[in-house]
């Protein structure tokens, strides 16, 4: 399995800098996000047309490096058809980009709660976004890999009924080792969850969180995501698991430990550099 970083850590820095950091961590890939989703990402150094992710991934494969993912960072929960219609859009325009440059998976999301907006009508749109977004992936040769993220998609109960809902082989799960456990989920029920889903995973985010209150049900935030060595989640059995369900996807770090956007580079580095140990000793 191939290891890599997603690179919003580093999404105040030009994108031939994120290689650099990326390769002096010894990563084997990194993950790269849509501008249109993510304003400002790489300082404006990436854009997602065809020839010139093309020259993204070239420069990624210059320093050694794969792009193992094509991220979207949409939200289908919308007041307007338009603006719905611009989301599914915008992962069309991943899946191009994925095309472009081989890469076989598009992280999507599914959407967030919206004022005015019930849960119903926010599921069935979540539902009605993918089965366009996955229609178009299959077209392509591409996977889509739905994130367990936020306050919908990170309900296991959800999730799975939005994927049974789309029914389709194109879409996956990126599999988020901390966000159920940010979502308020106890230790137990984590492990329980990530095994359910280990079959659906066509990716992966590594994160780590830590409470004393392990075994009780939290609301969404009350936990601390700390590095990936130190917190309540194994991580190693999470990716024994993985291989030894001939899991083929790439352990990705995502990292959001207290201070990751805050505190100096080398700072970050230093942490970067423990996940990484941490992770290599299991792959």
């Amino acid at each position: 399995m191939k290891l890599g970083i997603t690179t919003l850590i580093f999404s105040d820095m030009n994108y031939e800098e994120v290689l650099s950091r990326a390769k002096s961590l010894g990563l084997d890939g990194l993950e790269i996000y849509n501008p249109t989703f993510y304003k400002g990402i790489f300082k404006g150094t990436i854009s997602f047309k065809p020839e010139s992710v093309r020259e993204a991934a070239s420069k990624a494969e210059s320093y050694g490096l794969e792009i193992l993912s094509v991220n979207a960072g949409n939200n289908f929960v919308q007041t307007e058809k338009s603006l719905f219609e611009r989301q599914v859009e915008g992962v069309m325009e991943c899946i191009d980009a994925a095309v472009a440059i081989g890469c076989p998976v598009v992280r999507v999301f599914g959407g967030e709660p919206r004022e005015g907006v019930t849960m119903e009508e926010s599921i069935k749109m979540i539902i009605d976004g993918l089965k366009r977004s996955s229609s178009y992936a299959e077209e392509k040769g591409i996977i889509l890999a739905l994130e367990n993220h936020g306050r919908i998609t990170n309900n296991i109960d959800i999730l799975k009924r939005i994927i049974e809902g789309v029914n389709s082989e194109n879409l996956k799960i990126n599999m988020d080792t901390g966000n159920f456990y940010w979502f308020g989920y106890r230790l137990s029920e984590v492990k329980e969850i990530i095994e359910e889903i280990i079959p659906l995973t066509a990716h992966t985010h590594m994160k780590n969180g830590k409470t004393e209150r392990k075994e009780e049900r939290r609301k969404p935030g009350e936990v601390k995501l700390v590095p990936l060595p130190d917190g309540d989640i194994d991580l190693s059995k999470v990716i024994g698991k993985l291989k030894s369900s001939g899991y083929k996807g790439a352990i990705s770090i995502e990292d959001e430990f207290e201070g990751w956007r805050s505190l100096p580079l080398e700072k970050v580095m230093e942490t970067l550099k423990r996940d990484v140990e941490y992770l290599r000793e299991s792959l």
